[in-house]
């Protein structure tokens, strides 16, 4: 199983609640502080009070989805320097990964060694 998370503070936004609670599971076992939102505008807000390690979110939410809200965050310096993961049910390439303003990208259903890892690869880039 993957090394430790701690220390690594993480915004996770996923509008299916399952798959909310699983991805703030598998991150808070590993030593994460993880602070969920359920959709893009909510986790616009937390992130107006909270600079997190990463951001993991969702693609596809209703309203507004993950492209619109890494936008967003980085347009008003919420994200500066701020690494972002897409989990996601659709297969995207990495153009595509980085054209909708993610580091990187996991397919649903996500694998918990892969999402920890990804998660501790990218908090490194920001220490």
């Amino acid at each position: 199983m993957p090394g430790s998370l701690a220390g690594i503070i993480v915004v996770a936004v996923e509008d299916d609640p399952d798959s909310l609670a699983l991805l703030k599971i598998i991150m808070e076992t590993h030593g994460a502080l993880v602070v969920s939102a359920s959709d893009a505008q909510s986790a616009l807000e937390k992130l107006r009070r909270l600079r997190p390690t990463v951001l993991v979110s969702d693609m596809s939410m209703p309203y507004h989805n993950g492209a619109w809200l890494v936008t967003e965050a980085r347009r008003a310096g919420l994200l500066a320097g701020v690494p972002a993961l897409v989990v996601t049910a659709f297969q995207m390439t990495p153009q595509e990964v980085r054209e909708a303003g993610f580091d990187a990208y996991l397919r649903k259903p996500v694998d918990p060694t892969a999402l920890c890892v990804t998660v501790r690869r990218l908090a490194r880039r920001v220490a």
